[in-house]
């Protein structure tokens, strides 16, 4: 399939206006502003969608069934030993989980040829779980992902499963793993920067 570039283009017009509106409300995280913006100054390239890391507390039977699921707290930065306590104490309904999770970036490009080399630079910096999601006449989209992440379990119930005097233990080793996505982040920025006239 042939992407529509008149079509595509729109789209990247689109979105750079959503992003810039984004930024001044407040809106969009401010670790992502630089690296989004270095996509778009790419002829063939611009993103949809990001994330730059974030711990989440879920309530969930399992922390992959959304069904019935509620976020307790979500935090793109380093959290603290009291913030966990506190998430601890309160009552839930189903299991406890603190899901750690790396960047993660989805961008349209405008040719096969763009998205193989978006794609080897994330690759490069880190985001070893990158590739072609879909093609079509809007655009091909590539997702841009890292495997860092942890997913542990806090409580069942009212039980909680975690030894609550080594909780510091457990954020500290969270909080090295959302830092370490973070690291993979600015370095995938710093080779969008290298190869920003390669298209």
């Amino acid at each position: 399939m042939i992407v529509d570039r008149s079509l595509w283009s729109k789209k990247k017009e689109f979105m750079l206006r959503r992003l810039l509106e984004d930024q001044d409300i407040g809106y969009l995280d401010e670790e992502l502003y630089d690296i989004l913006l270095e996509f778009f100054r790419r002829e063939g390239t611009f993103t949809i969608s990001s994330c730059s890391g974030r711990v989440v507390f879920i309530d969930a039977q399992m922390p992959w069934v959304r069904e019935g699921s509620t976020i307790i707290f979500k935090k793109h930065k380093p959290i603290t030993v009291e913030e966990c306590l506190d998430i601890i104490n309160k009552p839930i309904l189903h299991n406890l989980w603190m899901i750690v999770t790396g960047p993660i970036i989805h961008a349209s490009t405008a040719s096969l040829r763009e998205a193989r080399l978006i794609t080897s630079i994330a690759r490069t910096a880190g985001f070893k779980h990158s590739g072609i999601i879909s093609i079509r006449r809007d655009g091909i989209i590539i997702e841009l992902k890292s495997g860092i992440g942890v997913t542990q379990i806090i409580k069942s119930g009212n039980t909680i499963l975690v030894n609550t005097d080594r909780i510091n233990e457990l954020v500290e080793i969270c909080n090295k793993v959302l830092l370490k996505g973070k690291e993979r982040l600015y370095r995938l920025k710093e080779l969008l920067i290298k190869y920003r006239e390669v298209t």
